[in-house]
């Protein structure tokens, strides 16, 4: 899953998108308070909010670059 969530970092406008990940072992207060239980747990959070979205779609570069 990283290498896909990294390539995707790479093609999309950043502009526009922002791409991130949290490391849970080191920052577990951040995935507690966003209700991670399991990994990977990819959230989208709309512009604005501060509350994610579960992503339950393909995980393949394609697909995410598709749904961004």
């Amino acid at each position: 899953m990283k290498p896909a969530w990294n390539e995707l970092g790479d093609k999309v406008d950043s502009d526009k998108v922002v791409i991130g990940d949290v490391d849970c072992t080191a920052h577990g207060s951040v995935c507690q308070a966003n209700g991670v239980r399991g990994y990977p747990t990819i959230k989208w959070f709309p512009a604005g909010s501060k509350d994610g979205q579960p992503y339950q779609s393909g995980r393949s570069v394609g697909d995410l670059k598709k749904f961004v």
